[in-house]
């Protein structure tokens, strides 16, 4: 099974992207190892705006493992007529790059192996990122809500991810959680490839190396990620950077072409308006991260325009590749920025009170400065990355001052909740900090390069390659720390996997002996005031047994007022049960009066500390314990 997922997204990241640029013959605009990262990027671009795209333009039709084997049989059939004569050149590589090549196989060989020990995936998101990719995988087109799991509307949910996730699950034939979690680790696994792209592209290749090692394997983030299922937002992020200096790249095109130019220009505005489009359709909060730092960079190529008297010219490409863009994002802009709107604006005193909006505003958005490590980096890349950045100043390096100012930016748009008005309130901080490991990449590749070049000469060959098996042994160190018992960096939060091979066993009875519409209460954590979620395995029950649960998904907010006060009401009477016992028998009587039928039990109980007892369920008249098994138990609420 693991070979067959490793060539399935192989082919995916690959076969779509060089297809397009042999297409088109731009793949000489780039050199080495860069064309490689402009078509693995093109690649994941491409499934989220295909789908989406199907989806708007012919509702009525589906996919599945056939017409997509069709689909890249295609591509590998453009690949090998269009570059039948350039294979020695495309495959041509120096050292330098045989050695990132090297730094990023270790990244994606130790996103893989903690699949090993790990096959489910972790925390609260990854419920919903499987149910999509499995409704996606079994409609054969992108779902417009939860049905049948959920009563939520997704018009204002991003669903690229499940663009990708679901062909995996199709070929490789997979389930949908293996699909989710290989494709998420791979692309998790690909995070350094923008820093390298764009370190090579304008500070030196040495930079790009030193960035795709900081932030592959020596940097907290992204590896974290996979605690806590954050899928959707680094899936946008492998693209991000590229997409950005790709852009900008056209747009000093535009600048300096000419009528010979044109076909070539063409296809390159048609590059990054996937790209563009990609990186939204996949996180919305990042496209608008993406926007900040397009912005700058546009706003510098607008400055050259000027004193080079061409802004007319550059003003009306930027204007081309803006609206293209915008074409490719239509089927999900639209809908998502009405509804956001609509939800903003709406008077929800009526509905919530005002002491539980403050709470859950102070929850969401709140962050003490001690959170800055454990999101963001460790103390000691803080000092290297402090150290660097002083270099990258006192050097004038551009690329550093350019993302200081993203990142101001970033943090701006974090701290707009401090304002008070509703429709500012974005995102939070917190999705700021797990992504500043791209600035950190840069930052440290650009300053450890200025500062390179202070004390090394060009013809020191000796010692620059013993600095590359330098930087590739600390690789391999940080990579066999990651698969290893050595522990130096933290990898894993175990109590943040809910589900068990016990509670796999305790699934296939519930399939054989509940009713199809069975309702389970079980153990339950508030992560916010009005957004419940589960603890254990007992959370994963719609998708392994398609029973429904009181605490629902984290996409519960989507869903109409009726819906989201139902669940939470429930799940507040579950909360009673956990910490309250002298409420136990009112509980119990909310909880049969709301159709709960069974309350599951399982073997992670719950990490926050009270959970649902077994022993003082056992002792209530009003449930009998139907199923107890290696730290798994069941009870049936009766009447």
């Amino acid at each position: 099974m693991e070979f067959r997922l490793i060539v399935v997204l192989a082919s995916m990241c690959l076969l779509p992207g060089w297809a397009f640029l042999a297409l088109s013959g731009t793949w000489r605009c780039w050199v080495g190892l860069q064309r490689w990262i402009v078509a693995v990027s093109l690649s994941i671009a491409f499934y989220p705006i295909f789908f989406y795209g199907l989806r708007f333009i012919l509702p009525w039709l589906t996919l599945g493992p056939y017409k997509v084997s069709a689909l890249l049989l295609v591509f590998v059939m453009i690949i090998v007529w269009k570059l039948r004569g350039d294979w020695r050149q495309i495959f041509t590589l120096n050292w330098m790059e045989i050695g990132t090549i090297i730094i990023l196989g270790l990244t994606l060989f130790t996103r893989i192996w903690f699949i090993r020990d790990h096959p489910y995936p972790a925390w609260s998101d990854s419920l919903h990122h499987v149910l999509l990719t499995h409704l996606t995988a079994v409609n054969g087109q992108l779902p417009l809500d939860m049905e049948p799991y959920f009563p939520i509307p997704l018009g204002q949910y991003h669903l690229g991810l499940y663009a990708l996730a679901a062909p995996v699950q199709w070929l490789a034939q997979v389930p949908a959680y293996t699909a989710l979690l290989w494709t998420a680790q791979v692309l998790n696994g690909l995070c350094g490839l923008g820093v390298y792209f764009v370190l090579d592209r304008n500070v030196g290749r040495w930079a790009g190396v030193i960035g795709a090692l900081t932030v592959g394997l020596l940097s907290h983030q992204p590896a974290f990620y996979v605690n806590w299922g954050r899928f959707t937002q680094v899936s946008s992020q492998t693209v991000l950077l590229v997409a950005c200096w790709m852009t900008v790249d056209v747009i000093a095109m535009w600048q300096h072409s000419d009528s010979n130019d044109t076909s070539k220009l063409g296809w390159h505005i048609f590059f990054v308006s996937l790209l563009n489009a990609a990186v939204f359709t996949l996180h919305f909060t990042v496209a608008l991260f993406y926007l900040c730092l397009l912005g700058l960079l546009v706003a510098k190529q607008l400055w050259i325009a000027a004193r080079h008297k061409c802004i007319t010219r550059v003003s009306m490409g930027i204007m081309l590749i803006a609206i293209l863009s915008l074409v490719w994002v239509t089927p999900v802009l639209w809908p998502a920025l009405k509804i956001y709107v609509a939800n903003r604006t709406r008077d929800i005193t009526q509905l919530v009170a005002s002491s539980v909006i403050e709470s859950a505003n102070k929850a969401y958005f709140t962050f003490d400065w001690q959170s800055f490590y454990y999101l963001t980096v460790y103390p000691w890349l803080l000092i290297v990355l402090l150290f660097c950045f002083v270099i990258g100043l006192i050097r004038r390096n551009e690329l550093v001052i350019v993302v200081a100012l993203w990142v101001v930016l970033l943090f701006l748009i974090g701290n707009l909740y401090i304002l008070g008005i509703r429709i500012l309130k974005l995102t939070n901080l917190g999705a700021v900090l797990v992504m500043l490991y791209l600035p950190i990449g840069i930052v440290i590749g650009s300053g450890l390069y200025e500062l390179g070049r202070i004390w090394q000469t060009a013809s020191d060959k000796l010692r620059t390659r013993l600095m590359l098996v330098g930087i590739v042994g600390l690789g391999c160190f940080a990579a066999y720390d990651y698969v290893s018992d050595l522990q130096v960096y933290d990898n894993v939060e175990p109590y943040r996997f809910f589900v068990t091979p016990d509670d796999m066993t305790a699934m296939a009875w519930i399939r054989e002996n509940t009713p199809e519409d069975a309702l389970f209460a079980v153990n339950t954590y508030f992560w916010l005031p009005n957004a419940p979620h589960g603890t254990d395995a007992g959370y994963w029950i719609p998708y392994f047994t398609g029973r429904k649960t009181t605490v629902g998904v984290m996409l519960n907010h989507l869903g109409d007022w009726s819906y989201q006060s139902h669940i939470v009401e429930m799940s507040r009477y579950v909360e009673e049960i956990s910490k309250e016992p002298q409420k136990l028998e009112v509980a119990l009587e909310a909880l049969y009066d709301f159709g709960v039928d069974f309350i599951y039990i399982g073997k992670q109980g719950n990490f926050s500390g009270a959970g649902l007892n077994v022993a003082q369920l056992d002792a209530a008249a009003d449930v009998t314990l139907v199923y107890e098994r290696d730290g798994v138990s069941i009870f049936q609420v009766c009447p």
